[in-house]
C-alpha cells in the first residue's frame, strides 16, 4: 500500500485498515518506525468527513510543531489549543494538549459531539507520575462515540493495557505491535580515557579492578557524582576488545567515521551549555556551510525580536561551528530556532535535555549519552530502561543513515556493570497507573455522579490492574490456609490448643534466664544476707517455673520436637497470612480512601455537602491546576480589590517555584506583606487539613521570591530589565508567566458574568502575557 509516494510497512497497514473499519486502535513501535505516518493518514481522511479529530500531545513544544507541521498542508483546515494559545478553534482537525481535551470533557463534553477520532501520541505517558491521571481520565470519561489511535513507543504490558481500555470503551479496539527498527542502532559505551567498548567488556574490566583501591561512590542508596582520583588495576584494552581511541575524544571519533550529525544528551541545563561552549573550536562546518547557517539564524532571530538577546548573541558563536545547545532555560523562541536549524541538518553537535527525545521529530545519525544516570527532582538515579530506548531511538535517520550509533559514557570506577546492562540492555518497564484525580477532576464527577463517584472511579487502569494483582494474592492465601491446614492435623496436642506448645518453650526460655541470674548470683560479690535472700528468690521462681514446665501436657512428650517444627512452620504461615490480607486490604481500599479523603477535606473547607456542590466548589470545578488557591484568593476578594499588578504577583506566586541557586531581589516587606501574608496563612491552613486528612501531594504553597520580578514586568519593563530582578533563566521565567496567564484566562472564563471583572483580568493577562511570553505571536510567526 503506498500513500504519500510511500510503501507503507506491515504496521502501518495494519493501523490504517482499522481506521478504515472505524475501530479503535493502539500502536506500540519503537522511536522512528513511523508511526507519525498513520496520525496523518486519520487526519487527512477527517479533512472531507465532516467530522473533527483531535491530536492530542504530551508537551506543549510537540503540539505547536505538530501545529506548524500540519498547517503547512492543510492551512486553515487545522487549528490549535493549548493553556498559551487559541488558533482557530473550530477546525476540522483539532490540536491540543491532553490536559486541554480533560478539561472539554469536564467542563463542555458537547463539543466533543462531532468528534470521531481522538490521537494520543506517547500514550506511554500515562506512566507519568505528575501528569499520567489525565490520559486515564481522557480515556474513562470521553464520550463513547469517539474512537482513539494510540501511538507508543514500545509496552511490554500492551495486552493488559488494551484489555483495559476495552473494558472501560463500548468500541472495537485493534492492537498492532512493530520490533522492527527500519534503521537498526549499534549501542556501544564510551569508556572515558580508554576506548570504545561492548557491554561485556565492562564486566569484564571491572573484574580486573584492584578490588582495594576501586571503591564505588555509593551512600545511602544514592548516586555521589564526582570525580575520584584512584588508581586502578585493569587487563589490556586490547585483550579484551576495546577499540582505543586514546587521544581522541567521542566527538572526534564520530567526526572522523562520518556519524554526524550528534544529538549529545546531558542531563543537567548547565552541562548543556558547558559541554557545547566546550565545543567553540570545532570546525564542524565548511566555510559555506558557516555563511549558510549564520545567514538562516540572523533570520530566525529577526522574525522573533530576539536578534540583540545576551543569549542569542553568545548562541551565535556556537552556531558558526556547527555546535548549539538546547534545554527548557532557553527562551522558547531561541528553543524554536535551534530546532529549525537542527532540522535543516546544520546544526551537527547538538547538547540537549531528556525532552529533547519526547516526540519531536528532529533524527540524528548519533546519539551520545554523557550520563547514564540523572537528577530527578529527587535524587539521582540511573535511567529507566524505557527513557535510554526513547533517547537512543532518535540516532539514525531513515533513508539516509544504514544504522544509528548509539554510545553511552561509563566510568568504570563508578557505573556498576550490572547497573548499566538494565539501561542499555534490560526489559523496557511495564507501564503502570498514576491514577490521583485533581480536587477539580472530583468536584466535577461528584457534581455529575454524587456518591456513586467511587463506582466511576473503578474504571482506572490502576483498579484493573489491582484485580489482577488481587487475583494473585488471593490465590497465595487459598494454597498457605491449605498448608496450614495440612500442618495443623500433624501437631501433636490433645485438645488442639497450639499455644501450649509456645507457653511451654516460653517456661523453657524463662528457666534458662533465672538459671543465668542464679549462676552470676553465686559466683559474684560477698555470701551475704543480702545476696542470700536474692537467691532465694530467683531459686523460688525457678522452682515455679521448674512445676509449671513438669505439669505441662508438652514435658516429656515423644513427639515435642516435631510439634515445635510444625508450630514453627504453622508461625510463619499466619505471620504471611497476616502479611497478604493487609496488603489485600490496602490495595482494595487504596483508591476510594484517596476519592473518600479528598471528599471529606471539600466538605470540611466548604466546597460541598451532601446536597452537591457550594458557591466554592463550582468555581474550583471549573479551574484546573491551583483550583484550591485561585477559589479562595475569588472568595476573599482579591480580585475584585487589588489592581492588576498586584493580582498578577498573587497569581505567579501561586505557580512559582523558587530555586536555591537562583537570585531574587526581594521587595520591602511592609509593602508586600499587607497583601500577600493572609493567602499565604490560608494555604498553609489547608495544607495542614491535607495533613490531618493523609492527602498526598499536598497543595502547593504560595512561593513570593520573583514578585519583584512580576511585579515590574506587568508595570511594563522590558524582558531584558528583569535581570534587575532575578537571575532566573529566561526560559523558566517565560514558563512561569505562561502559567500565570494560563489560570488568568481559566479565570477569566469563570468570571464572565462580572463585566467588571472579566475586563480588569483581561488587563491582567494583556500586562503579563506580552512580548517573548506571547506564546500565540510566536506561533502565527510562522
Amino acid at each position: 500500500m503506498l500513500y504519500k509516494q510511500y510503501k507503507l510497512d506491515r504496521f502501518q497497514e495494519e493501523a490504517i485498515q482499522s481506521i478504515e473499519r472505524g475501530h479503535s486502535v493502539i500502536v506500540a513501535a519503537p522511536t522512528g518506525a513511523g508511526k507519525t505516518l498513520i496520525a496523518e493518514y486519520a487526519l487527512e481522511k477527517h479533512l472531507t468527513s465532516g467530522k473533527q479529530i483531535i491530536y492530542t500531545a504530551p508537551i506543549k513544544a510537540l503540539s505547536n510543531q505538530k501545529y506548524r507541521d500540519f498547517s503547512k498542508d492543510y492551512e486553515d483546515q487545522i487549528g490549535i489549543i493549548t493553556g498559551d494559545v487559541v488558533i482557530n478553534d473550530n477546525a476540522p482537525v483539532l490540536i491540543m494538549t491532553t490536559e486541554i481535551l480533560r478539561n472539554i470533557i469536564f467542563d463542555d463534553i458537547s463539543r466533543l459531539d462531532h468528534v470521531n477520532y481522538v490521537i494520543f501520541d506517547e500514550i506511554h505517558y500515562i506512566d507519568d507520575l505528575e501528569r499520567g491521571t489525565v490520559w486515564e481520565e481522557c480515556i474513562i470519561f470521553a464520550p463513547q462515540h469517539i474512537n482513539f489511535i494510540c501511538l507508543s513507543a514500545t509496552i511490554p504490558n500492551l495486552r493488559e493495557f488494551t484489555s483495559w481500555m476495552q473494558s472501560v470503551r463500548h468500541n472495537k479496539i485493534d492492537m498492532v505491535i512493530e520490533t522492527h527498527r527500519p534503521v537498526p542502532l549499534e549501542h556501544r559505551l564510551y569508556f572515558h580515557g580508554r576506548g570504545l567498548g561492548w557491554l561485556d567488556e565492562l564486566k569484564s574490566i571491572q573484574g580486573n579492578l584492584d578490588p582495594v583501591t576501586n571503591k564505588r561512590n555509593r551512600k545511602a542508596g544514592k548516586i555521589q557524582n564526582y570525580e575520584t582520583q584512584v588508581e586502578v588495576q585493569v587487563a589490556d584494552p586490547q585483550e579484551i576488545g576495546i577499540t582505543e581511541i586514546n587521544g581522541i575524544d567521542i566527538i572526534e571519533h564520530l567526526q572522523i567515521n562520518d556519524q554526524l550529525p550528534c544529538l549529545y544528551f546531558s542531563f543537567s541545563r548547565k552541562s548543556c551549555e558547558e559541554n557545547a561552549l566546550h565545543n567553540l573550536d570545532r570546525n564542524l562546518l565548511t566555510h559555506y556551510e558557516s555563511d549558510l547557517i549564520l545567514n538562516e539564524y540572523d533570520q530566525l532571530c529577526d522574525k522573533y525580536g530576539i536578534k540583540s538577546d545576551i543569549n542569542a548573541l553568545q548562541l551565535r558563536k556556537l552556531i558558526s561551528h556547527g555546535v548549539a545547545y538546547h534545554h527548557a532555560g532557553m527562551l522558547p523562541t531561541l528553543k524554536e530556532v535551534v530546532e529549525r536549524l537542527f532540522t535543516l541538518g546544520l546544526i551537527k553537535l547538538l547538547f540537549t535535555t531528556e525532552t529533547f527525545a519526547l516526540g519531536i521529530n528532529m533524527p540524528a545519525c548519533s546519539v551520545v549519552f554523557g550520563n547514564l544516570a540523572k537528577y530527578d527532582g529527587v535524587q539521582f538515579r540511573y535511567l529507566k530502561a524505557r527513557e535510554y530506548h526513547q533517547m537512543a531511538g532518535r540516532a539514525g535517520r531513515r533513508g539516509i543513515d544504514p544504522i544509528g550509533y548509539v554510545y553511552a559514557h561509563v566510568d568504570i570506577e563508578y557505573d556498576n556493570y550490572q547497573d548499566v546492562k538494565r539501561v542499555v540492555s534490560g526489559d523496557i518497564e511495564k507501564i503502570e497507573s498514576q491514577f490521583n484525580l485533581s480536587y477539580s477532576s472530583i468536584l466535577n464527577l461528584y457534581e455529575k455522579y454524587g456518591e456513586r463517584i467511587y463506582d466511576v472511579c473503578e474504571k482506572s487502569l490502576g483498579n484493573y490492574q489491582s484485580i489482577k494483582t488481587l487475583r494473585g494474592i488471593n490465590h497465595s492465601l487459598e494454597q498457605i490456609q491449605e498448608q496450614k491446614q495440612r500442618i495443623d492435623d500433624l501437631i501433636c496436642i490433645q485438645d488442639g490448643n497450639i499455644n501450649r506448645i509456645w507457653e511451654y518453650k516460653n517456661l523453657e526460655n524463662k528457666l534458662r534466664e533465672e538459671e543465668q541470674l542464679l549462676s552470676e548470683q553465686k559466683t559474684l560479690g560477698k555470701n551475704n544476707k543480702k545476696k542470700r535472700k536474692k537467691i532465694g528468690k530467683i531459686s523460688k521462681r525457678a522452682n515455679n517455673i521448674i512445676s509449671m514446665i513438669k505439669s505441662s501436657k508438652c514435658h516429656k512428650c515423644k513427639n515435642l520436637k516435631k510439634c515445635l517444627l510444625t508450630a514453627n512452620k504453622t508461625s510463619d504461615y499466619d505471620e504471611r497470612i497476616i502479611e497478604l490480607s493487609e496488603r489485600k486490604k490496602f490495595i482494595e481500599e487504596f483508591q476510594k480512601n484517596q476519592i473518600k479523603n479528598r471528599l471529606d477535606l471539600l466538605t470540611e473547607i466548604g466546597y460541598k455537602d451532601h446536597k452537591g456542590l457550594l458557591p466554592r466548589g463550582v468555581i474550583a470545578s471549573q479551574i484546573y491546576g491551583y483550583e484550591i488557591q485561585v477559589t479562595e484568593l475569588f472568595f476573599e476578594g482579591y480580585f475584585h480589590r487589588l489592581d492588576p499588578d498586584w493580582i498578577n504577583v498573587l497569581i505567579t506566586a501561586i505557580v512559582f517555584e523558587s530555586k536555591r541557586d537562583c537570585w531574587y531581589k526581594m521587595m520591602d516587606k511592609s509593602i508586600i506583606s499587607p497583601i500577600i501574608s493572609d493567602p499565604i496563612r490560608k494555604v498553609k491552613k489547608i495544607i495542614e487539613i491535607e495533613n490531618e486528612f493523609g492527602i498526598q501531594p499536598n497543595l502547593k504553597e504560595l512561593d513570593t521570591k520573583l514578585s519583584f520580578a512580576t511585579y515590574e514586568w506587568s508595570r511594563g519593563c522590558s524582558f531584558d530589565e528583569l535581570s534587575n530582578y532575578t537571575d532566573t533563566p529566561p526560559g523558566d521565567l517565560v514558563r512561569y508567566f505562561r502559567l500565570a496567564s494560563d489560570l488568568l484566562r481559566q479565570m477569566k472564563r469563570v468570571v464572565s458574568v462580572d463585566d467588571l471583572l472579566y475586563y480588569k483580568i483581561n488587563d491582567c493577562i494583556s500586562r503579563i502575557n506580552r512580548d517573548v511570553v506571547d506564546a500565540e505571536k510566536q506561533l502565527r510567526a510562522g
